[in-house]
């Protein structure tokens, strides 16, 4: 077994995949999705949604909104998104040579 699954065994694949799942679902509908909506659109049990929501609140991938209509995108997700793009970023150099090209 690969060192990256090694901790990994009976559901709990599908448990990443679900919570990956839920963020995914919260980031396109924007804030304010409830619960019971991120269940239906992943047709997931009512207890299963909340509790990767709770998880998800507690990492703080999520936060609850301050009237408790929803959920809406946390800290660190906003964190994963601004390494992802930082580390996608071309050297400066490199950029330089490019609108060369281009122009």
């Amino acid at each position: 077994m690969s060192p990256a699954g090694a901790g990994l065994g009976g559901r709990q694949p599908q448990a990443v995949r679900s919570a990956l799942d839920v963020l995914r679902t919260v980031a396109q509908s924007g804030p304010g999705i409830t619960a019971k909506e991120i269940s239906a659109r992943l047709r997931l049990p009512p207890a299963t949604a909340y509790r990767l929501l709770n998880l998800l609140v507690g990492e703080e991938y999520l936060v609850r909104l301050p009237d408790l209509t929803g959920f809406a995108l946390g800290a660190r997700f906003g964190e994963l998104v601004d390494l992802a793009a930082a580390s996608h970023q071309p050297p400066a150099a490199e950029t330089r040579v490019q609108r060369k090209e281009i122009a």
